[in-house]
C-alpha cells in the first residue's frame, strides 16, 4: 500500500517538474525574442 502511494507521489512530482522546465524554456525563448525585437525597433528608429 505504501509502495503504491510512494510511486504515485513520485509520478506527480515528475510531471510537475517537467511542466516547470517546459514553462521556463518557453519563457526564456519569449524573453530572447523580445530583446531581438527591441533591437530591430531601435535600429529602425535610428534610420528615420
Amino acid at each position: 500500500m505504501y509502495f503504491i502511494f510512494f510511486i504515485i507521489i513520485i509520478f506527480i512530482l515528475t510531471i510537475f517538474f517537467f511542466n516547470y522546465l517546459i514553462y521556463r524554456r518557453k519563457r526564456d525563448t519569449y524573453i530572447k525574442a523580445g530583446k531581438k525585437w527591441d533591437g530591430i525597433v531601435n535600429e529602425l528608429r535610428k534610420r528615420k
